[in-house]
C-alpha cells in the first residue's frame, strides 16, 4: 500500500495551495489505496480510496501516525488481531451508536448492555479482553429470563451476541467469547413454544368499549390491521396513502406489510395529528395493559395481533394474502395459526362434503342407496 500524507487547508484563513506543505498549519489527513474490499476497521469504513484524517497538524507526528497505521492495517489485512485496548462499557457505547446510525431500535441492546456491564463491575471485570467464555456463560446463568415455555433468553441472548460478534467484527476482541451453538449444540437455548391462543371476539369488543381516547384508537389500529404494538405506536397517520392503506416495513423482522383500515378510522387517526401516539413503546403499552385489567380481559397487546389473523384465516382468506397484510411468511402463518382455528376446519369440512356430493357420493362421502 502506498500512503500519501497530505493537508487539507481551510481556505477561510490559509492561503497555501500546496498540498505537502510542511510548515502550513492546517490537518494532516492521509490518503491510501486499499485493495481487500469493502472492510471496517476500527470503526472506519475501508473502501478502494481512502482519505482518513490523522488527527494532527505537526508533520513529524503524522508521519509517525501513518508508520503505525500502515503496520496495524497489514496486520488486519492478514487476519491477524488489531490490538485494542477497550473497555466493556466503552464498547457497549460505540456499539450502540453503530446500532443508531444503521437505524437499529436499541431498546432491547441497552437492558442487556446495561446488565453486562452491572455484572462486569459487580465481578471486577473491566476490559473487554477479560470477558472470556467462561466468564460470559457465569453471566448468562444470571440473567432473569424464562426458559422452558418462554423465548424471552433466547431472544434477549440474541441481541447481547449480535454485541459480541460486532467486536470480533471491529477487531476489539480476537473471537467472540459466546459459544456458536451450531457448533457447540449444548450451548443452544431451547424452549418448548406454547400454542396461540387469540382472545375470543367477546373479549376484543370487551376492551374496546372500555378503552377511550388514544388508547382506544390504538387499540382499534391493531385490531383492524393485525399491527404489533410496536408498529402501530409509531405510525404516522401523516402516512396514509389513498386515504386508507398502509404500506410499511415491521419493526421486529424488516418484513413488508401493506393493508387497509377502515375509512372512519383513518379521519380519527389524521385528526390526532404527527405523532399520534406520542410517548414510548413502554408506555403505550402499560396503558393498553391497565384497560385490560379494567376491562376484566386477561390478554397481552400481541392479541389483537393473533386475532386477527386468525379471523382472516378462519372468514377464508388465503394464507398467501393475511402473509402480505401482516409482513409474516406463510410458513410461519400456517405453523402459528391456521392448525387450531375450529372456523377454518368446519370451513375445509363443508370443502370436502360438497366435493363427496359432485362425485355422486352422500354428504359423508357413502354411496348412496340404490332404489
Amino acid at each position: 500500500m502506498t500512503f500519501t500524507i497530505f493537508r487539507r487547508h481551510n481556505r477561510e484563513t490559509c492561503d497555501s495551495r500546496n498540498r505537502y506543505d510542511p510548515r502550513c498549519g492546517c490537518p494532516l489527513h492521509v490518503q491510501f489505496v486499499w485493495k481487500n474490499g469493502d472492510a471496517v476497521f476500527e470503526g472506519k469504513k475501508l473502501t478502494y480510496q481512502n482519505k482518513w484524517s490523522l488527527g494532527t497538524r505537526s508533520w513529524s507526528e503524522a508521519q509517525s501516525k501513518t508508520k503505525e497505521l500502515e503496520k496495524r492495517l497489514k496486520d488486519f489485512a492478514e487476519g491477524k488481531v488489531v490490538p485494542k485496548g477497550l473497555a466493556v462499557e466503552a464498547a457497549i457505547q460505540e456499539w450502540y451508536e453503530f446500532r443508531e446510525q444503521n437505524k437499529l431500535d436499541n431498546t432491547k441492546a441497552k437492558l442487556m448492555g446495561r446488565k453486562l456491564t452491572d455484572w462486569c463491575e459487580a465481578n471486577g471485570v473491566l476490559m473487554l479482553s477479560a470477558l472470556t467464555t467462561d466468564r460470559v456463560m457465569k453471566w448468562r446463568l444470571t440473567l432473569p429470563f424464562r426458559t422452558g415455555d418462554s423465548s424471552s433468553l433466547k431472544v434477549h441472548w440474541s441481541v447481547i451476541n449480535g454485541f459480541f460478534n460486532w467486536c470480533e467484527g471491529m477487531g476489539y476482541v480476537d473471537k467472540s467469547p459466546a459459544p456458536n451453538p451450531k457448533q457447540f449444540p449444548q450451548f443452544a437455548i431451547t424452549y418448548d413454544k406454547p400454542e396461540v391462543v387469540p382472545p375470543t371476539k367477546k373479549q376484543i369488543e370487551k376492551v374496546l368499549a372500555t378503552a377511550t381516547g388514544r388508547v382506544k384508537l390504538l387499540a382499534q389500529l391493531m385490531r383492524e390491521t393485525g399491527m404489533a404494538l410496536v408498529d402501530a405506536q409509531k405510525f404516522d397517520p401523516a402516512n396514509l396513502e389513498d386515504g386508507t392503506l398502509i404500506r410499511n416495513n415491521r419493526h421486529k423482522t424488516h418484513e413488508r406489510f401493506r393493508v387497509r383500515i377502515s375509512s372512519s378510522l383513518a379521519k380519527q387517526l389524521e385528526a390526532l395529528g404527527s405523532p399520534a401516539f406520542p410517548g414510548t413503546y413502554r408506555e403505550w403499552r402499560e396503558r393498553l395493559y391497565k384497560v385490560f385489567r379494567e376491562a376484566g380481559v386477561k390478554m397481552t397487546p400481541h392479541g389483537f395481533r393473533h386475532f386477527r389473523i386468525s379471523e382472516w384465516l378462519a372468514q377464508g382468506v388465503s394464507v398467501a394474502d393475511v402473509s402480505k397484510w401482516v409482513g409474516t411468511s406463510e410458513e410461519e402463518i400456517r405453523k402459528t395459526y391456521e392448525h387450531w382455528i375450529k372456523e377454518a376446519e368446519d370451513r375445509l369440512d363443508e370443502v370436502q362434503k360438497q366435493a363427496w356430493l359432485a362425485q355422486g357420493l352422500d354428504e359423508n362421502g357413502n354411496k348412496k342407496p340404490v332404489n
